[in-house]
């Protein structure tokens, strides 16, 4: 029975190691599980103004949170909100008769890894 030579099996342990190494990353970004919430406070422009009426919306929901529900706040008359939301990423709508009514604004949504604590996102559509 012939032995194989060190060099060979060099090289094979480095192949297997490199695939290994290669296969243990999801690829995925991390996914935020926490209940934990946090405060977001942040002002919308529409066309440079602050809406007439509205409301903002944030979606933590994910695949591992797939029950969280929406949340979502008044904006002022100034433009203003503040709203209460789990941390993790949240997918962000604005509900106003200005996006409504526009057809680019209308799809229109924003992202933010909201952090423990306070938070601060302000919105200028379009974007």
């Amino acid at each position: 029975m012939r032995v194989p030579n060190r060099r060979w099996l060099r090289l094979a342990s480095v192949a297997l190691a490199g695939g290994v190494a290669i296969g243990c990353g999801s690829g995925k970004p991390p996914v935020e599980t926490s209940t934990t919430e946090a405060t977001v406070t942040g002002t919308i422009t529409i066309h440079g103004k602050a809406p007439k009426q509205g409301r903002i919306v944030f979606d933590a929901s994910n695949h591992l949170r797939k029950d969280a529900p929406q949340r979502d706040a008044p904006i002022g008359p100034d433009g203003s909100y503040t709203i209460t939301t789990l941390i993790g990423g949240n997918r962000i709508r604005v509900e106003s008769p200005e996006t409504m009514s526009d057809r680019e604004l209308s799809d229109t949504e924003d992202y933010l890894e909201v952090q423990p604590g306070e938070n601060r996102k302000d919105i200028s559509l379009p974007m």
